[in-house]
């Protein structure tokens, strides 16, 4: 699948003319990406824990059904230079089991989070359809974990509320105004990809 997407990415560059009015990124201009991540390491490890077995071999939870949302991104960016654009991120996501309790009751784990990065990207290229950059972000991150059943509730909030994010990332434009995204590194999901509008 990477392969394939690498390949795809590279006929599409080479196709593309390589002088136009306007830069995939520019200065005084902003850019709008909407975008769904995958590989999430809590709802990897919730979902783990849905078919897990306890010290005996049995079943931890009972008819666990696993679900869950995300992570989804939200990003604005301004360029401030030729290289440089500051915005924010902001991403969530969500998961949760449901299962049948010891007495028979509907139970669930239940686990959301979101962030709000302030968020700097370095550009590489001058390219006028392809923006490949890398970036960091920082900021607040809120969220809990709750788990209900057997007649009662448990409720559980990170400790560190320190939100972070590095990514290399890359923008295809189809038109001056609209493309797609896709970035690879430290975020709520180590892959995420979805489209672009500048402005």
């Amino acid at each position: 699948m990477k392969k394939l997407v690498l390949s795809l990415f590279v006929g599409v560059i080479t196709l593309m003319p390589s002088t136009t009015n306007a830069q995939a990124f520019e200065q005084g201009k902003s850019q709008i990406s909407l975008g769904y991540g995958f590989s999430s390491i809590t709802q990897a490890f919730i979902k783990t824990l849905s078919n897990s077995n306890d010290e005996f071999g049995d079943p931890l939870y009972l008819n666990p059904e696993f679900s869950a949302l995300g992570p989804i991104f939200a990003k604005f960016e301004y360029g401030v230079s030729e290289k440089i654009g500051f915005g924010v991120n902001i991403a969530y996501a969500d998961a949760e089991i449901n299962y049948t309790s010891d007495l028979g009751e509907v139970a669930s784990i239940k686990w959301w989070n979101t962030s709000v990065n302030a968020r700097v990207n370095r550009h590489f290229g001058y390219h006028d359809k392809f923006d490949p950059y890398i970036g960091l972000g920082m900021g607040y991150k809120f969220g809990k974990w709750t788990s209900e059943g057997d007649d009662d509730a448990e409720e559980f909030k990170a400790l560190i509320p320190l939100g972070f994010e590095t990514t290399f990332g890359t923008r295809i434009m189809f038109t001056q105004n609209i493309g797609l995204y896709t970035e690879v590194g430290l975020a709520k999901a180590f892959a995420q990809f979805g489209i672009n509008a500048k402005f």
